[in-house]
């Protein structure tokens, strides 16, 4: 048996810089891969299967619609693989969440079973055809992404960072979120290359970009600005935005001590909310 995880996918920062003549839009993002996420589990069999459990299991499509399937899929057709696999998927992640929970169990889906079935990474094209968020997903780093997301650097000096999650549990389309955005043409990030050695030195840096995605999504879901806010009002936090399309938020700690104990003030103050305390893993 075969294990992978497919952690939490964050956007640090997540700019929108133009679009193209088909709809594209074209984004300039830090993401970064948190500790907690989902995992999945890969045993040989005849036919291909799907077993999914934990929190968010019920939520979780298991036809056609389901990325780890589709990834499956492309994988058997791309190297003629006649047989199967048992795959088991821990879902942690709430869906729809800003958080890219379906392209990063695609692409450990991806990447167990090319052990499994002994067989190589498919090309970046191909898993552009899975999804945008593929490519940043198949090598959990943390990346500068560009373009539609086919354009990725590792960024090596970034350090590991305390982070909190929180999700409203309410689902926000990633498309809706798009539509609702007014202006496509954004500056880029701002330079970072030679300028920081420190932990310190990036979370500045990242207090001086944006997430354009914000704007619109408190228009679809205006409780987000609620999550936001009670995020900021924890002790030592020191950058609060919202991750992807949203609705997840979070906050970056100078330490895990102060980082898990905000979760517990957030969990005794919004107990029907999802929340968690983790870590931006780098290094």
């Amino acid at each position: 048996m075969f294990e992978e995880k497919a952690s939490a996918k964050v956007n640090l920062c997540l700019q929108i810089v133009g679009q193209k003549s088909n709809g594209f839009h074209l984004l300039d993002s830090i993401v970064g891969f948190t500790e907690f996420g989902d995992h999945l589990s890969f045993e040989k069999s005849e036919k291909l299967e799907l077993t999914v459990k934990g929190a968010f299991s019920d939520q979780i499509p298991l036809n056609n619609s389901n990325l780890v399937l589709k990834a499956a899929e492309l994988l058997r057709t791309l190297n003629n693989i006649k047989e199967g696999a048992h795959i088991t998927l821990t879902k942690n992640l709430p869906p729809s969440a800003g958080l890219g929970g379906g392209s990063s169990d695609a692409a450990a889906a991806i990447r167990g079973l090319t052990r499994l079935w002994e067989i190589n990474l498919p090309a970046l094209d191909e898993l552009m055809k899975i999804g945008s968020d593929l490519p940043v997903c198949i090598n959990q780093k943390t990346q500068h992404m560009k373009g539609f997301g086919e354009v990725l650097r590792i960024i090596h000096t970034f350090p590991n960072l305390p982070i909190l999650l929180v999700n409203p549990l309410k689902k926000v389309s990633t498309q809706a979120v798009f539509n609702m955005l007014e202006n496509k043409q954004n500056p880029p990030l701002s330079n970072y290359e030679k300028l920081f050695q420190t932990k310190k030195d990036w979370i500045n840096w990242l207090l001086l970009q944006r997430n354009d995605l914000i704007k619109p999504a408190l228009k679809i879901e205006p409780i987000i600005l609620e999550v936001l806010q009670l995020i900021s009002s924890q002790n030592s936090v020191e950058q609060v935005s919202m991750s992807g399309s949203g609705a997840t938020c979070f906050g970056v700690f100078e330490s895990k001590y102060d980082c898990d104990a905000a979760m517990k003030k957030v969990q005794r103050e919004r107990p029907e909310w999802w929340s968690v305390s983790t870590e931006i893993i780098s290094i």
